[in-house]
């Protein structure tokens, strides 16, 4: 994945999978794989496109528990998103003036996450 924004806001296009993180929030972050699927009239293989699409632009994981899938919300990729949209709730002259820094770089958090390392 070269851009994580790009794959991060194109998974959050679809209002289904919107529709899915916003169920997991109000789950306390985790759901199995039925009751998401429960949330739907769709096809079970439409619902797993959904959770495969959210999987790969890393925000969410999953791991088994005995036979059921336990899907969970990851909270700091969330986090990229929202610190994003920040960038538009603030007063560009005065955020100019006191951030030495510019608007996040794509390639700074390609190279965090690959490294983990906190950024700047």
């Amino acid at each position: 994945m070269a851009d994580a924004y790009e794959a991060i806001f194109t998974a959050l296009a679809h209002p289904a999978r919107r529709r899915i993180l916003i169920s997991l929030n109000f789950a306390g972050g985790e759901m199995s794989a039925g009751a998401i699927a429960g949330l739907f009239a769709h096809a079970w293989p439409t619902t797993t496109r959904h959770l495969q699409a959210l999987e790969a632009a890393g925000l969410l994981c999953h791991e088994r528990r005995g036979r059921t899938r336990i899907y969970a919300l990851d909270k700091a990729r969330l986090a990229l998103a929202r610190d994003w949209l920040g960038w538009f709730e603030r007063d560009p002259v005065t955020a100019e003036a006191s951030s030495s820094r510019a608007a996040p770089d794509d390639s700074e958090n390609a190279a965090t996450r690959k490294t983990g390392a906190s950024p700047r």
